[in-house]
């Protein structure tokens, strides 16, 4: 791959990243301390991109130049970019699945037609973050696991991250201006759920009353869920919205969205983090790969009157033994 593909590839991800030129032109001057006309010739491919630029605008953006190696060259093997988290998420700290999915829910409503597809090993970011205190036992679980400490934050001390606040309604309106959404829900989703809050109560980092509390959430979380399967479209924009139940075991959380101009898969890690490939293969794996799911799963959503009732049914039967 000769220089030029590679700037030209480079830009295409900045731009990937700050769609607006003009603000992505601002950006890069100020962040190279150069004037913007200079950073317009950047841009317009005149003047290459210094590999220390080039350097400082990716650890800017989070644009993995191994990525980009890849996809525009002759390797064999693609690679994946896992970025590992930090262990504390303190309440001060960005969570980056917040700004990454704020950032791919802003590309994709600009779109004709997108489309977002999950199989589910447990209750995903984009389900759980409108409930605050589901939002916290998730934080709890998080912490307990990262901090390698002989005692862990109990609950009551468990604050979320300011931008996860700020950002929870515009996350919300962004997933329903989605075209096309649809989950595949592993079934012992809700059993592993409160065996964790089981577990967390055992070793004391929950109390009885913070327990019941956080058992009508999930009362709440499974009637609205409910409510909006049966409707099979977002009463806000109309959008589809599809859940299926999977029959079988779905190992990890996988994750892709789409539209005619971007496309982009994941994997989930660590809870609140996912590692996020824009290369073609490793979409069209992973998207492959969810779609074959539905073949040994039962559509809920719209039709199936009968076995959404009494999935849900099951589910609170599970929540009711907290």
């Amino acid at each position: 791959m000769n220089d030029c593909i590679m700037n030209k590839a480079f830009v295409n991800a900045l731009e990937g990243k700050i769609t607006k030129k003009t603000i992505l032109a601002d950006f890069v001057a100020v962040t190279l301390c150069m004037e913007k006309e200079t950073a317009y010739r950047r841009l317009r491919g005149e003047v290459q991109f210094t590999l220390r630029e080039t350097a400082i605008l990716a650890a800017k953006l989070n644009i993995s130049l191994d990525e980009i190696i890849a996809r525009n060259g002759q390797e064999s093997q693609k690679r994946l970019l896992m970025r590992l988290p930090e262990y504390y998420l303190t309440a001060s700290k960005k969570m980056p699945i917040v700004t990454d999915a704020i950032h791919y829910l802003e590309r994709l409503g600009k779109e004709p037609y997108s489309e977002f597809g999950m199989a589910l090993s447990g209750i995903p970011f984009t389900l759980f973050f409108p409930y605050s205190l589901l939002t916290r036992f998730m934080l709890l679980k998080y912490t307990h696991h990262a901090e390698n400490s002989p005692s862990s934050l109990p609950y009551n001390k468990i604050v979320e991250a300011d931008d996860l606040i700020d950002y929870r309604g515009d996350l919300g309106l962004l997933l329903k201006e989605v075209t096309d959404t649809y989950y595949i829900w592993d079934r012992k989703i809700i059993r592993a759920l409160v065996d964790d809050i089981k577990y967390a109560k055992s070793i004391r980092l929950m109390g009885n009353e913070e327990i019941r509390d956080l058992k009508k959430e999930l009362h709440r979380f499974l009637n609205d869920l409910e409510n909006l399967a049966s409707k099979g479209r977002y009463d806000e924009t109309g959008n589809k919205f599809e859940l299926y139940i999977s029959d079988a075991n779905i190992d990890i959380t996988y994750a892709y969205i789409c539209s005619p101009n971007m496309q982009a898969s994941m994997l989930s890690s660590f809870i609140f983090f996912m590692m996020i490939s824009e290369d073609n293969i490793s979409f069209s794996r992973i998207n492959n790969w969810i779609k074959s799911l539905k073949r040994y799963s039962t559509l809920i959503s719209g039709i199936g009157e009968r076995e959404r009732i009494l999935f849900f049914d099951q589910q609170r039967e599970v929540v009711d033994t907290l």
